[in-house]
This record gives structure tokens, sequence and C-alpha cells, in this order.
């Protein structure tokens, strides 16, 4: 994943009704119509979240019938879980040097 992919991720799902729209889509594909239900904001309102979250990636459509299906894309999830892990692994490195640091100051 390059960096403007990445950011424009993570940016997407700065929003809290993205991210909830994101939770909601991780039980199943549903309807933009049925995605505005719980939530108190209007459906063209989850269309604009929902066409931001295709563009960062994480959404993808599919047309069955007549209505859209919104469902999650996972290989943008799975670039944004190993860019996390490699952050992980540099804080334990980190970390890992901060206690050995201490350790022999005591």
């Amino acid at each position: 994943m390059n960096q403007p992919d990445l950011n424009h991720a993570f940016a997407a799902l700065a929003d809290p009704a993205r991210r909830a729209l994101v939770l909601t889509l991780a039980r199943g594909p549903q309807t933009a119509g049925a995605l505005a239900e719980p939530f108190a904001i209007s459906r063209p309102a989850i269309s604009r979240h929902l066409r931001v979250l295709r563009e960062a990636g994480l959404v993808a459509a599919r047309t069955q019938g007549r209505e859209r299906l919104y469902h999650l894309a996972p290989d943008r999830f799975q670039e944004m879980s190993h860019w996390l892990s490699e952050l992980e692994t540099l804080w334990d490195e980190a970390l890992l040097s901060l206690k050995q640091l201490v350790e022999e100051a005591e």
C-alpha cells in the first residue's frame, strides 16, 4: 500500500459515523437504506459516507437486482493491519530497549 492510500484509508475512518458503518458492514452486506435505519442521519448523508469509504478502498458495492449491496473490502483492511503490525513491532522494540536501559541503571 502506498502512503497516499494509507492516509486516505485512515482519514476515512477518522469520522465516527464511518467507523460505525464499517462495524455494521462487518456483520454482512447491506443496502444504503438498511444502513441508514439505525443512524440518526439522513440517507443522503449515509450515501456520502459510503462514497468516502468506497473511495478509500474500505467498502465496495455490488448490484443485486435493483439494489446496491455494500460490503467491506478486506484487502484494504489487511494492508492497514500490516502497517499497524509493523508499527507495533517498532514500539515493542523501543519499549524493550527502554526496559533494558532502566534495568541496567538500577
